[in-house]
C-alpha cells in the first residue's frame, strides 16, 4: 500500500516537472526583455492562430510584449511596437501530433499548410515565428505594419536562444502574408504523421 501511495504522490510533481522547464524558459525570456518592453498579460488581443487556440493543453499562456520607446512605423506613426507570444504545452509527442494534425489544416487566420512545404503566401498572416518543441509550441507574431527584417532576425535568434533546439521544428512567415518557410528541421512531405 505504501508502494502505490508513494507513485500516487510522485504522479503529480513528474506532469509538474514537464512544464517547469517551460516556465523557466519563459521567464528568463520575460527578464531578458523586461528593460526594453513592458510584459502585459492581461487584454492582450493578437492574431488568430487557428484551431490550437482551443486544444486542451497541459499548460498554455499568452502576452504582449509592448516596447517602452515609441518609433514610426511602416505607416509612418509613431506608435510603441508590439510583439505577441503564444506558448502550449501538450501531454506528450503522440498529443502534439494530433494538434499538428488538426492545426495545419486550420492555421493562422484559417489558412491551410501542408507539413514540409513551402508556401508564397499565407492569406492574412502576420510575420510568425513558431517553434515547435518536444511537446510544446512556442508562437511569436507582430503586426505587420510593424515588421522590420532585421528586427525579425533578432526575433527568430532569441527565440531559438529560449525556447529552440538542434532539434527544433521551425516555421516562418517572413513578412506579411508569407512567404511560409519551414526552416529548420522541417518534417518529410510525404510523411503522413501529420497530414
Amino acid at each position: 500500500m505504501k508502494k502505490y501511495l508513494f507513485l500516487f504522490l510522485l504522479i503529480p510533481s513528474i506532469l509538474f516537472g514537464q512544464n517547469d522547464d517551460l516556465r523557466q524558459r519563459i521567464n528568463a525570456f520575460k527578464n531578458d526583455l523586461s528593460e526594453n518592453y513592458k510584459i502585459k498579460s492581461f487584454n492582450v488581443g493578437g492574431e488568430r492562430l487557428g484551431s490550437i487556440q482551443y486544444e486542451e493543453t497541459v499548460f498554455s499562456t499568452k502576452f504582449k510584449l509592448e516596447k517602452l520607446e515609441k518609433q514610426r512605423d511602416n505607416l509612418n506613426r509613431n506608435v510603441r511596437f508590439d510583439v505577441y507570444m503564444n506558448i502550449f504545452e501538450f501531454a506528450d509527442k503522440d498529443e502534439l501530433n494530433w494538434v499538428m494534425k488538426r492545426w495545419l489544416k486550420n492555421f493562422i487566420d484559417g489558412s491551410q499548410i501542408r507539413p514540409g512545404r513551402d508556401s508564397r503566401n499565407v492569406p492574412h498572416a502576420n510575420p510568425s515565428i513558431i517553434i515547435i518543441e518536444g511537446n510544446s509550441i512556442s508562437i511569436l507574431n507582430q503586426p505587420c505594419t510593424q515588421f522590420e527584417a532585421i528586427d525579425y532576425r533578432e526575433w527568430r535568434s532569441k527565440m531559438l536562444t529560449y525556447f529552440g533546439s538542434p532539434s527544433s521544428i521551425i516555421i516562418e512567415i517572413g513578412g506579411c502574408e508569407g512567404p511560409l518557410n519551414w526552416t529548420k528541421n522541417a518534417p518529410d512531405p510525404r510523411d503522413r504523421t501529420w497530414k
